[in-house]
């Protein structure tokens, strides 16, 4: 290599690992949508032909063994969040002078981890999952016997066996709630592992994941990566090569006179 271009090279190989320091952290979305009979009858709505809802607070729950120190996201920040997804997605909050709404949505979120408790019995040393049915439900819905029982039914398995985050809105008939009546539509969940995150920073994250399949239904888990937060970045110009011209080594000095 011409040792002359070695600054000029040395400066890019810098200049591009601070642009890589500076990318954007990123995290993989668990998103499953089960849909009842009831919910495949309907026409989803759309921003041109949308859909009134009333909303439902089911509010944060924690599930499982608790985790110290974890950040509750404030309530209204979370409903503000659902409702910018569901109106990206023609879902329409009823209210004075609207049509009178036709769904029943009802918004949770907080965390599920899950609960193992070991046998105590040394010679069964089996560990008996006691929320496991929860857990799989909520990374893989109605979809195990969709998946293929090696692979995709470990990675699921797998994820249930991992504290999460999470975030749900359940969607009912909205004329047969007044009666009393409880038919439910759809029910959404998004998840995240939630090692090394905050539910307050992650809930925006989670419920965009999930909007564009508001009443669609998964046949299997939907993993959405997603940018996490918005650090600064590192805009560069296009990077040339030019020649550099080392400065010429200055003359030998004289030895004084004595």
């Amino acid at each position: 290599m011409n040792p002359r271009l070695r600054p000029v090279l040395l400066l890019a190989v810098l200049t591009a690992a601070a642009a890589a320091s500076a990318a954007e952290p990123v995290v993989d979305v668990n998103v499953i949508v089960d849909v009842t009979e009831a919910g495949r009858k309907l026409t989803r709505p759309t921003p041109a032909q949308p859909a009134y809802y009333a909303p439902l607070i089911g509010g944060f729950h924690e599930e499982g063994d608790t985790v110290a120190g974890d950040k509750r996201p404030a309530q209204n920040f979370v409903l503000h969040e659902f409702a910018k997804a569901l109106a990206a997605q023609g879902y329409l909050v009823a209210g004075a002078g609207t049509p009178v709404p036709t769904v029943l949505l009802v918004f949770h979120w907080g965390s599920m981890n899950p609960n193992i408790a070991e046998s105590g019995d040394p010679d069964d040393p089996d560990q008996n999952f006691l929320n496991e049915k929860r857990m799989v439900a909520l990374v893989a819905g109605q979809t195990l016997n969709n998946l293929n029982p090696f692979s995709e039914r470990q990675e699921a398995m797998l994820a249930a066996r991992t504290n999460r985050y999470y975030a749900m809105v359940t969607a009912y008939d909205f004329a047969a709630a007044k009666q009393h009546k409880k038919i439910a539509l759809w029910r959404a969940k998004m998840s995240l592992p939630s090692a090394g995150v905050e539910l307050a920073d992650v809930v925006p994250v989670l419920i965009d994941s999930g909007a564009t399949w508001f009443g669609r239904e998964t046949l299997r888990p939907v993993r959405v990566t997603q940018p996490l937060g918005h650090p600064g970045s590192v805009n560069l110009r296009e990077m040339k090569v030019e020649e550099y011209i080392e400065p010429a080594p200055p003359p030998p000095q004289k030895p004084a006179q004595p």
